[in-house]
């Protein structure tokens, strides 16, 4: 798919991965990219990553981010995905800003790709106040949803969290689209970083009949976001809108 040159990715970006409908995917194609590429990078989370998604030898767990560094320097090119903790033996916890900023420095250049927020498995979420955590040091927000909740339901069967839906529309069309990113930009991007930020909408899942749905959704979001992308991870395929 040569993601590196979609979204133009350079040896210190810090890409932080919010949404729905293909984070977590999206995350590890990534790394899969950057380890052929002989780019050192690490994966880690300001959320939590299910431990099931991930292959255990990835996996490096501490709470000291100087022990994580120093596991990492013996062995940089291992895609490596990294915690503080496992939680319940079913999610790998992240670090804070501090944490990743020293990680970032001592171990630059150093790609760090973040999952920023959960979705329960769902094509995209409606927002709590305290999410998405995006860290500071952020030079890239991908923001994901898939294409099968165009003009569909807005329930617990596609949208996560949808209690937090403050519309009366009961069906997540053109105009609640808008709406809502117009929302998450503003309320979540706009208060804590610049225009200098790369801000990419990506709506994926666009196979088979939801590529046309992509097409519209797109529509939409590029008149929001300054890059917006389409693409079926699945299919390993991505494009500009």
């Amino acid at each position: 798919m040569n993601l590196i040159d979609v979204f133009n990715l350079t040896p210190t970006d810090v890409i932080t991965i919010t949404g729905g409908g293909g984070k977590t995917s999206l995350m590890f194609a990534l790394g899969r990219e950057l380890t052929a590429a002989g780019q050192a990078h690490v994966i880690t989370t300001t959320a939590k990553i299910c431990v099931a998604d991930v292959n255990p030898a990835q996996v490096l767990i501490d709470s000291n981010i100087d022990t994580i560094i120093a596991e990492i320097k013996k062995d940089p090119a291992k895609e490596w995905v990294i915690g503080r903790e496992t939680v319940a033996q079913q999610k790998i916890a992240g670090f804070d800003d501090t944490n990743l900023c020293k990680l970032h420095q001592a171990l630059s250049p150093l790609v760090i790709i973040n999952e920023g927020d959960g979705s329960n498995r769902r094509p995209y979420k409606f927002y709590a106040d305290y999410e998405p955590a995006i860290p500071t040091l952020t030079t890239k927000i991908i923001h994901v949803i898939g294409a099968e909740t165009f003009r569909q339901p807005i329930d617990e069967t596609l949208f996560h969290r949808s209690q937090l839906f403050d519309g009366e529309e009961p069906v997540f069309d053109e105009a609640v689209l808008k709406r809502t990113l117009e929302t998450f930009s503003r309320t979540k991007l706009n208060p804590h970083f610049d225009q200098t930020i790369d801000r990419i909408l990506l709506i994926n899942k666009a196979d088979g009949a939801q590529l046309e749905n992509a097409r519209q959704m797109a529509q939409i979001g590029k008149m929001i976001f300054p890059r917006c992308l389409i693409s079926s991870l699945k299919e390993g395929w991505i494009k500009a809108c």
